[in-house]
């Protein structure tokens, strides 16, 4: 494995070559390590950005993967970008980090069409940074400056520069032009706000020259071995064994649809996240019909216009499973539209382009912002805000009010305008709630319990005294860490999603929605996520290619270095958590809505003894369910993160 990592410092614009093999999320944990960057403040110019690409020549396997500490989570994180490492190949390096801050906004560029690695800083002189809009229109801009080179760039969009939900945006390039569909993001954690707020960067552009005839023959023999490797394993040709371990993301003969948005809908049913997670308190009836008119507006619209008529592509590297299902020019994936739709009381897929294309168009990591909107909209809802404090009108947010056809797509018409609105004054810091959303659902709570505690007495009086919903985060669904660190879940009803894990937000832990497990199982089960899911990750590799890849990884790996792989995933799960200990702790649930969540889960998902004892003891079962889950799940990984007591 080759080892071409490199530190740069944009404060002087050189670099350091560092020795060593490092694959992605080990490369950034060890820098932030040996940087103490938890001394600094996340936009401070000490906190480093880190990237790196996957090493194995297999399809799938050209992922580029960054790690920070985060302005959400407060502690590490990372996340993925598919197919973006595949021309990162070209420019021979590994792994990159940045620190230090450009004097002004800046693009990175990393060139190696020569012998020698040439990096340089391109200042936006003749871009307009102050009335920046839309990150479209400045990936149009480096379109226009590289399009003769055989580039691609990843780069962030507004949200990064005021908010904390800022994400990674690239699409790949081919022969000058576009490729519709294309998109990719690595957005969680707000990777985005850290590249560009404390390092003044808002993208980088690499490239690179192309090999040699000797080194095209060294790869398609490397190439050859990874395929001899998977075919001797599964006794079937290489192609074979893909598409039959990725069908749900290429076409499901069963479901008759494609990609995660076509297929997850199938699997969700009736406990699909909408109205906010107000799941719990929608009677399964009601729930149920709701999810028949997900299935019709958003699903069999989806199936025509997507589906049909095969607008199918890939995330740029050369791959069969073509997951990136497009309509309209623009991709479209499960939690991107089920959090800026459903959950926002929006159930028509044409109602959700204008949000989940605002998002996009805006940077925002859509996850988290489709989370942030449906908590405002319940705020709305409630009178915990008014409409003129917010700078939007109060929502359509009443199951009553979602009764006919006609009533859903009058509504969710409503909604999205709504929170079109809401994105831009987020986005901008058009007012001074927008200004305080920004931080996130967790910061914005502490402040907002302080700004208004007549008005949560007052609310808390009147109305609520059930439902023990005392606070603004009692309605906010997130994971909690350290004293203001916070991450939304993935969009399942899913216990595992709610835990007090080392990493959440992504799918580090069992999140299979529709099941609610004894403490040590779904601590067993999670574990075994998490070392399947940071292992896949850590090699750069696409997770809807794990089935396949995970049983052969450590066969494959041999091929091209001797690292222990075990022993590299137990380091680095230590590492991290040696890291976050330095910063916070995990905490036990502050939302009660996360706690009704689980709760509800019992009953729902036909635990009838822990439905039992939650019914009769309440939130004291509860703490013992999830502190008995959290000593499993330590004592399996042999790490110490133990909830604050």
């Amino acid at each position: 494995m080759a080892t071409k990592n490199i530190i740069i410092d944009a404060s002087n614009k050189k670099y350091n070559i560092v020795e060593g093999e490092f694959f992605p999320i080990n490369w950034g944990i060890y820098l932030h390590k040996k940087y103490e960057t938890w001394k600094y403040n996340v936009y401070d110019k000490n906190n480093i950005f880190c990237f790196g690409r996957g090493i194995l020549p297999i399809i799938g396997g050209h992922r580029l993967i960054f790690s920070f500490k985060s302005p959400l989570w407060d502690g590490f994180h990372f996340s993925a970008m598919g197919g973006a490492g595949y021309v990162f190949k070209n420019t021979g390096l590994n792994n990159v980090a940045i620190i230090g801050r450009c004097e002004k906004p800046s693009l990175l560029i990393l060139d190696r069409e020569n012998e020698d690695l040439k990096i340089d800083f391109m200042e936006l002189k003749d871009y307009d940074i102050k009335n920046y809009k839309n990150v479209y229109d400045l990936n149009n801009y480096i379109l226009k400056k590289f399009n003769e080179k055989n580039y691609r760039a990843f780069i962030v969009g507004p949200a990064s520069l005021n908010t904390n939900m800022g994400g990674i945006f690239s699409q790949t390039v081919k022969n000058g032009k576009f490729i519709e569909g294309s998109e990719d993001w690595a957005a969680r954690g707000g990777g985005g706000s850290v590249l560009y707020r404390a390092h003044n960067i808002l993208g980088v552009v690499y490239y690179g020259k192309d090999k040699t005839e000797k080194e095209l023959n060294e790869q398609k023999d490397l190439e050859k071995r990874m395929r001899e490797v998977v075919e001797k394993h599964y006794n079937k040709p290489y192609m074979t064994v893909i598409l039959e371990h990725t069908k749900k993301y290429r076409y499901n003969e069963e479901t008759q649809t494609g990609g995660t948005f076509g297929n997850d809908y199938h699997y969700t049913l009736d406990i699909t996240p909408i109205f906010n997670w107000r799941m719990p308190y929608i009677h399964k009836n009601i729930r149920i019909a709701l999810h028949k008119k997900i299935m019709k507006y958003f699903v069999e619209q989806f199936n025509k216009e997507s589906i049909e008529p095969k607008k199918w592509t890939n995330c740029g590297e050369p791959c069969p499973v073509l997951c990136k299902k497009y309509r309209n020019g623009l991709k479209v994936d499960y939690e991107p539209y089920e959090s800026n739709g459903p959950l926002l009381g929006i159930f028509d897929i044409h109602a959700a382009d204008r949000v989940v294309h605002t998002v996009d168009a805006l940077g925002f990591d859509a996850i988290e912002f489709g989370n942030l909107a449906s908590w405002v909209f319940e705020l709305l809802h409630v009178g915990l805000l008014k409409p003129e404090e917010v700078g939007i009108a109060k929502p359509a947010f009443d199951i009553n009010d979602y009764q006919t056809d006609e009533d859903i797509l009058k509504n969710s018409n409503y909604n999205a305008e709504l929170a079109v609105k809401l994105a831009n004054i987020v986005a901008f810091n058009e007012n001074e709630i927008g200004k305080i959303f920004a931080l996130g659902k967790r910061k914005a709570s502490k402040i907002l319990n302080v700004k208004y505690k007549d008005r949560l007495f007052k609310h808390n009086s009147n109305n609520n005294e059930d439902l023990k919903y005392k606070k603004f985060e009692d309605y906010a669904v997130y994971i909690p860490f350290g004293d203001n660190g916070e991450i939304s879940p993935t969009l399942y009803w899913s216990i595992g999603n709610f835990m007090p894990y080392l990493i959440q937000g992504k799918y580090l832990t069992y999140y299979q929605c529709g099941e609610f497990l004894e403490p040590e199982k779904l601590a067993k089960l999670s574990v075994e996520r998490v070392i399947e899911e940071i292992t896949i990750e850590n090699l750069g590799i696409c997770r809807f290619h794990r089935k396949w890849i995970y049983p052969v990884i450590e066969s494959l790996l041999k091929e091209i270095t001797d690292v222990n792989l075990n022993s590299t995933i137990e380091e680095l799960i230590k590492d991290i958590c040696e890291y976050d200990k330095k910063i916070g702790y995990p905490n036990y649930i502050e939302s009660q809505r996360v706690k009704d969540l689980i709760m509800a889960g019992a009953e729902e998902f036909g635990n009838d003894k822990w439905s039992k004892v939650f019914k009769e003891c309440g939130e004291e079962k509860l703490r013992e369910y999830i502190k008995r889950v959290s000593n499993e799940y330590n004592k399996l990984l042999n790490i110490d993160w133990r909830l604050k007591e």
